[in-house]
């Protein structure tokens, strides 16, 4: 008996199933693993491949996302200051060094610290420095942290990043939810984040980024994004082409949704429309 024919349509199933495959097994956890190396210092209680195995994770909730993972060097350090801190590369071989003020077994804040740092090595931190934007980029990296600690509470439900650790995720969702608590009554009563910018940004251009009142402002307009984030978690593929323009952030919202990737756009656009700032149609 002659063997049935296989249709056209049932062949692109097949194709497509294979391509999924693929795509799953490149989106193997263990392939997700950025090249990391945790330093002896003085970390507490705490040894560097315990931090080593808790940072793997805490990146592992952006990377996933993207479609390039990140693969460049990443060495961990004690940070020789009160708060952590990314340091700029002398050259483009050299690895990237973040240094973390978190020590012995507070998960949550290496998580936290790390997420952050992490946030300003993929949007090319080497090269948007002495930025009056700075602090827009500051409450992205202030979002990643946030973002990564409710990921991780989730999946240590079923997988925590230490065998036998699920009880941990409590103690991840509650951290995520008191830094919601203690933020999400930042925005003034009635105000819209439009009205907020306009009375602000001239300030948010011009004081150092790492006052604390400034650190508060970052914070707002973090937790404000954070939503349209989390409803389309492929947006962080844009934070990797953050411009490096020293325009007013409508105008900033332009020279970005110019420079991503076309599937990039429509995200970029919301982050716009957050703030009722509108694209260009003529950009389109």
């Amino acid at each position: 008996m002659a063997k049935k024919c296989k249709t056209a349509k049932h062949l692109t199933k097949k194709r497509t199933k294979q391509n999924q495959s693929r795509k799953n097994k490149n989106r193997n956890p263990r392939n997700l693993k950025i090249q990391l190396q945790v330093l002896q210092g003085d970390w507490g209680k705490i040894k560097p491949n315990e931090i080593a195995i808790l940072l793997q994770d805490a990146a592992f909730h952006i990377n996933r996302l993207l479609r390039t993972p990140f693969q460049e060097n990443i060495q961990v350090e004690p940070s020789q200051v009160d708060h952590p801190k990314v340091l700029y590369r002398e050259s483009s071989k050299d690895p990237y060094t973040i240094w973390l003020s978190a020590k012995d077994h507070y998960w949550c804040k290496f998580a936290y610290q790390f997420a952050h740092e992490f946030c300003h090595v993929l949007s090319g931190y080497d090269r948007i420095r002495e930025n009056p934007n700075n602090w827009f980029h500051e409450a992205i990296c202030e979002l990643a942290s946030i973002f990564t600690i409710r990921c991780m509470a989730f999946r240590w439900l079923t997988h925590p990043a230490f065998q036998g650790r699920k009880d941990y995720a409590t103690a991840l969702s509650e951290y995520g939810q008191d830094l919601l608590n203690k933020h999400e009554s930042l925005l003034p009563t009635k105000m819209s984040l439009n009205s907020w910018i306009f009375l602000n940004e001239a300030m948010l251009r011009e004081a150092p980024i790492n006052q604390a009142d400034q650190r508060s402002n970052q914070t707002l307009v973090a937790y404000q994004l954070l939503p349209i984030f989390e409803k389309t978690p492929g947006g962080w593929n844009a934070i990797r082409k953050l411009p490096n323009s020293t325009s007013l952030l409508a105008d900033y919202f332009v020279a970005w949704y110019s420079e991503v990737d076309p599937e990039d756009r429509v995200f970029v656009a919301r982050l716009s429309e957050a703030f009722e700032y509108k694209i260009p149609l003529e950009i389109n």
